[in-house]
């Protein structure tokens, strides 16, 4: 059985179409009215907030990349 929002998500359908417009659109108006810089921080922090936001192990994943970025001293 098919979900009824699948056809949002299928590249070469309307609605997906649709969605990149939209997307393509808000990008334009946040460059137009917020800058480049702060365009790109936007789409950064979304990007981080996708990414942990999809991921299962999210304490494992943010322990691991803080102790990478920062050690614990002694090593």
């Amino acid at each position: 059985m098919e979900h009824p929002n699948d056809g949002w998500f299928k590249i070469g359908t309307l609605q997906y179409g649709l969605l990149l417009g939209a997307a393509g659109a808000a990008i334009a108006f946040m460059l137009i009215f917020m800058g480049f810089f702060k365009t790109l921080l936007v789409c950064a922090l979304f990007a981080i907030g996708f990414w942990l936001g999809t991921r299962t192990d999210k304490s494992t994943v943010i322990k691991t990349t803080i102790n990478h970025l920062f050690p614990p001293k002694g090593e």
